[in-house]
This record gives structure tokens, C-alpha cells and sequence, in this order.
């Protein structure tokens, strides 16, 4: 696997209530119900420059920057992540987006895997998230204000860490 480092945008988005929906639906309704909306998912993150790097439960994380730099990655995640918001039809949405430096690694079936801080952050922003929102992190607020119209948010907060004796 070759490694490098680079500035990327991370996008992740987690299904609202998908355990309930479980819990009250069909396996196979849940099943198709999650499987239109992972489609629906590559086919945005594509059509925007992004790769899906997983799908992980009801939760997908999209690199914007990998394979394919592109000067405006950033906004590409964002415009992305509100089309993912407002395309999943019937069901709630949160969504993170985060621009960093991550160390990527690509293997030789295509697949991506990028890992480090960046990431971390999106998806905490993601969890911080009201359902039906997107939230971003502050480089990638800075890199596309000029472009993309951004409300106030409340910081999310860096989870404390926790030692066991």
C-alpha cells in the first residue's frame, strides 16, 4: 500500500433513529430501505469528486481529495453533504464535514483507507448534529464561506478522555 499525507474533506453521515426503525420494521424493509439509501449516497458523493471509503451500520464516510485532488474539495463535501440531507427521503439525517490532514493508503483493488484526526473530527461533528443537519468543521467553514451560506452553531466538544485504573 503506498501511504502519503494530504489535506482531504471527510463527510459522514449517520442515519437518525435507524435502531428503532429496526426494531419496529421488516429485516428485509430495513434492509432495502438501507440499501437505496447507501446507493443513493455513492451516487451523490461520485457526482461530487468523493469516494466512499466505507459504509459502517447505518453510517457512510465519503474522502473528498482521494484519489482526485480538486482545488475546491472542500465545497464539494458540503454540496454534497446537503443534497445527501435533502435526498434521503424518508429518512433523518445527520451529517459531519471536516477538511484536514490524514495519512491515505491506497490498495491495489482501488480502495481507499484514510486515517487520522481529520477524520475523528468529522465524525464527531456528525454526532454533535441535529437530525437534519449539517455541520462543518472550522477549515472547512473558512475554505467555502465565500461560496456556501453558514447559521451559527454551538462548538461540539472534543469527548474527555477516560483512564481505568
Amino acid at each position: 500500500m503506498a501511504e502519503q499525507r494530504k489535506v482531504v474533506t471527510i463527510l459522514f453521515a449517520d442515519v437518525v433513529g435507524s435502531t428503532a426503525m429496526a426494531g419496529r420494521s421488516d429485516p428485509e424493509v430495513v434492509r432495502a430501505t438501507m440499501a437505496r439509501y447507501f446507493q443513493r449516497i455513492t451516487e451523490i458523493s461520485q457526482s461530487y469528486g468523493g469516494t466512499v471509503e466505507k459504509f459502517a451500520g447505518d453510517a457512510a464516510m465519503v474522502v473528498f481529495g482521494v484519489p482526485a485532488v480538486h482545488d475546491d474539495d472542500a465545497e464539494r463535501a458540503v454540496r454534497a453533504a446537503l443534497e445527501i440531507r435533502d435526498g434521503a427521503s424518508d429518512l433523518e439525517v445527520r451529517v459531519g464535514v471536516n477538511t484536514g490532514e490524514a495519512l491515505t493508503a491506497a490498495r491495489e483493488d482501488r480502495q481507499f483507507m484514510v486515517s487520522g484526526d481529520a477524520v475523528n473530527v468529522a465524525a464527531r461533528l456528525q454526532q454533535g448534529a441535529e437530525p437534519g443537519e449539517v455541520v462543518v468543521g472550522p477549515l472547512t467553514e473558512q475554505l467555502t464561506r465565500k461560496v456556501i451560506e453558514y447559521g451559527p452553531h454551538e462548538p461540539v466538544a472534543r469527548p474527555k478522555a477516560r483512564r481505568f485504573p
